[in-house]
C-alpha cells in the first residue's frame, strides 16, 4: 500500500520568503549633510546616546520599500515617496538645518570607511529647535483622554516617566538616595519634576513598589493676566520633602498617605528604629506595612530606590500625541491584562528604552516634543519586571536573620499618577 506520508519531513517548514535586513529605528544626532547632485543624499551623525559611533542614513527608494513590503499596494508607496504630500527628503531637513532626526524602519545595508550605512522609510523631525535635547533611557509613555477616574471627572494626562539606573540601599544611604531623588533641580540648577521609587524585594520578587513626590508649598507670584501677586502651591526643596515624609505629617489623599506609610516602614526597619506610627486607617493595609518593616528591619528584603522625572508634553505635542495614542508603538507602553474573573481587561503601565525629545522652559524645566521607543516593535515590561541593579552587583554578606513571615505584594499602586 502506498503512502503519501515522508516522515523525513516531520517538523520541516515550508520554504519561506529570505528575509532582508532587520529594521530599526535610528535617532540621529546629525553632524552633516551630504547631498550631492548625481548620488543619494545622507544625513551623517552619531546615534543619540552614542557619540562614539558615526553612522550615515539615506531614504528608501521606491523599489526597495516594494521589496521590503510586498504586500503594500505599489501605488500607495510611489504616492507615500514621490506624490503631492510625499516624505521629506534629506536635502528638505538640510534646508531646515535639522538636528534630530528619527529615522523609522530603517535597514542596514553595509559599511563605508568603517561607518554603518542604512536605509530608511521615513524622516521623523524630532524638533526644530537647535537646542533641543535628545535623552534615551527606561521610560513609560502616559497618554489618557479626560474621562471618570476614582469617582471624579479628571483632565487628560500626557506624559513621559523617565527612569534613571536603580540603587541599592541599606541604612546608611537610604535617606539620602531619596533626598537626591526629589531634588527639584538638576545638576545644572534647572527645574526639573522629580519622583521617587522605591522597589522591595523578597527572592527576586517585587513585593511593594511605592512612588514619592515633593510636597507643594504655598509661594507667592506675579500673575501676568491681572498684574497682580497671588499664590500658588509650587513643589518644595528636597530637604523639606524628607522632613516631612521622616515626620508621621499626612496628606488629603488617602493614596499618597499609603505610600509614605510603605516609605516610612522601609526606612526605619533598614535603620532599626521603632515601629513608625501610620497614617492609613486600614488594619489590613497597616498588617502589610508592619511587615515590610520587619522584612526591612530583619535583612530579609532588599531595597532598591530608583530616580525618575516626570516629563510633560508640550501644549502642541500633546495634541498630537493623545491624537495618535492608539497607535501601536505608543498603545504598547498600556500593558492591557484579562482579570481573574475575566469581565474586563486591567491596564499596568509599560517601561522600554525610549528616546525622549525636549525643549526647555524659561525656568529651565523640560517639556516633551517628540517621544518614540527605540523598538520598531517594542515589547514593554511592567514596572516590577524590570531587571534590578542587585542583579549587577551581588549585596554584602549580612547576618542571617531568623525566617520571616511570608510577605505577600503590596498593589496599591495601581494608578500611581498624582
Amino acid at each position: 500500500m502506498s503512502s503519501n506520508f515522508d516522515p523525513s519531513r516531520v517538523g520541516q517548514r515550508g520554504e519561506s520568503r529570505p528575509r532582508g535586513p532587520k529594521a530599526e529605528r535610528v535617532f540621529l544626532q546629525v553632524k552633516e549633510y551630504e547631498t550631492p547632485a548625481d548620488g543619494f543624499h545622507y544625513a551623517i551623525g552619531h546615534r543619540v546616546g552614542n557619540t562614539e559611533e558615526l553612522v550615515k542614513v539615506r531614504l528608501n527608494t521606491v523599489a526597495e520599500r516594494t521589496a521590503d513590503r510586498p504586500d503594500m499596494d505599489a501605488e500607495k508607496i510611489k504616492a507615500q515617496y514621490a506624490g503631492e504630500k510625499s516624505r521629506d527628503t534629506i536635502a528638505d531637513k538640510a534646508k531646515g538645518n535639522i538636528h534630530l532626526i528619527a529615522f523609522d524602519d530603517a535597514r542596514l545595508i553595509g559599511e563605508e570607511d568603517g561607518i554603518k550605512v542604512f536605509r530608511a522609510h521615513w524622516p521623523n523631525t524630532m524638533s526644530t529647535d537647535p537646542k533641543a535635547e535628545a535623552m534615551i533611557g527606561t521610560a513609560h509613555i502616559k497618554l489618557e483622554e479626560a474621562g471618570e477616574r476614582f469617582g471624579r471627572q479628571q483632565p487628560a494626562r500626557a506624559y513621559v516617566e523617565m527612569l534613571k539606573p536603580g540603587q541599592m540601599v541599606d541604612k546608611d544611604n537610604v535617606v539620602q538616595a531619596l533626598n537626591d531623588a526629589l531634588a527639584i533641580k538638576d545638576d545644572q540648577g534647572r527645574a526639573r519634576d522629580p519622583l521617587v521609587i522605591m522597589r522591595v524585594m523578597h527572592e527576586g520578587n517585587v513585593l511593594a513598589q511605592p512612588r514619592m513626590y515633593p510636597i507643594t508649598e504655598p509661594k507667592e507670584v506675579f500673575d501676568q493676566a491681572t498684574g497682580e501677586k497671588k499664590t500658588v502651591n509650587r513643589p518644595a526643596d528636597n530637604d523639606v520633602t524628607m522632613a516631612f515624609v521622616v515626620s508621621d505629617g499626612a496628606t488629603k489623599s488617602d493614596m499618597t498617605n499609603r505610600q509614605l506609610d510603605q516609605i516610612r516602614a522601609v526606612i526605619a526597619g533598614l535603620k532599626g528604629q521603632d515601629e513608625p506610627k501610620f497614617i492609613t486607617p486600614d488594619a489590613n493595609s497597616v498588617d502589610a506595612y508592619r511587615n515590610l518593616y520587619y522584612g526591612a528591619k530583619e535583612g530579609a528584603v532588599q531595597v532598591e530606590v530608583i530616580a525618575a522625572e516626570k516629563l510633560d508634553f508640550g501644549s502642541e505635542s500633546r495634541k498630537t500625541y493623545l491624537k495618535n495614542k492608539d497607535q501601536s508603538h505608543l498603545a504598547a507602553y498600556s500593558i492591557k491584562e484579562a482579570n481573574e474573573d475575566g469581565t474586563r481587561r486591567k491596564e499596568s503601565p509599560g517601561y522600554a528604552e525610549t528616546v525622549v525629545t525636549v525643549q526647555r522652559h524659561p525656568d529651565g524645566e523640560p517639556y516633551v516634543v517628540h517621544v518614540a521607543p527605540t523598538a520598531m516593535f517594542p515589547k514593554p515590561q511592567k514596572l516590577q519586571e524590570l531587571a534590578s541593579v542587585a542583579d549587577a552587583a551581588p549585596a554584602a554578606e549580612a547576618t542571617k536573620p531568623k525566617e520571616p513571615e511570608p510577605i505577600a505584594p503590596i498593589h496599591d499602586d495601581d494608578d500611581y499618577a498624582p
